[in-house]
């Protein structure tokens, strides 16, 4: 309590307490924020680890499946009419399948991606007309 009878509080001590109060809330605050945004990352973290698994592993099952096309068209071109020249091209959309096959085996999401960034480099005119393409075909399909 203040001396001064007309003024019983003692604004010095209320001032601090009120500061110190504020403070320790700020304090509270902070570390809720922070452990809300550790949870947060940890939980994104295991998200990305959980996608990254998924990719990897439609990765290896597109190789499979492509790789089993071009068997099954190696093995059957023999038998598709139309001719030898036919036969060939048959045979030459096995070889570009089974090439594709062994690439997805053999390279991961990141060099995939670094892939795509050097031909974009090399062939910017033909990249952005193949990406207007894409884009057309995929909002094609959405619309139907």
């Amino acid at each position: 309590m203040s001396r001064d009878p007309m003024n019983p509080f003692d604004e010095k001590k209320f001032s601090e307490r009120l500061n110190q109060t504020i403070n320790t809330n700020i304090d509270d605050v902070k570390e809720r924020v922070s452990e809300a945004a550790s949870k947060t990352k940890d939980k994104a973290g295991q998200m990305a680890d959980t996608v990254s698994k998924k990719l990897e592993q439609q990765r290896e099952n597109a190789a499979v499946g492509l790789g089993r096309v071009a068997s099954t068209l190696h093995e059957n071109a023999e038998n598709v009419p139309g001719g030898p020249k036919v036969v060939d091209f048959t045979r030459s959309i096995a070889d570009g399948m089974e090439s594709t096959a062994t690439y997805l085996r053999e390279h991961d999401f990141s060099r995939m991606g670094e892939d795509v960034m050097t031909v974009c480099r090399k062939y910017p005119t033909q990249s952005l007309v193949g990406a207007l393409v894409i884009g057309f075909l995929l909002g094609r399909s959405a619309r139907r």
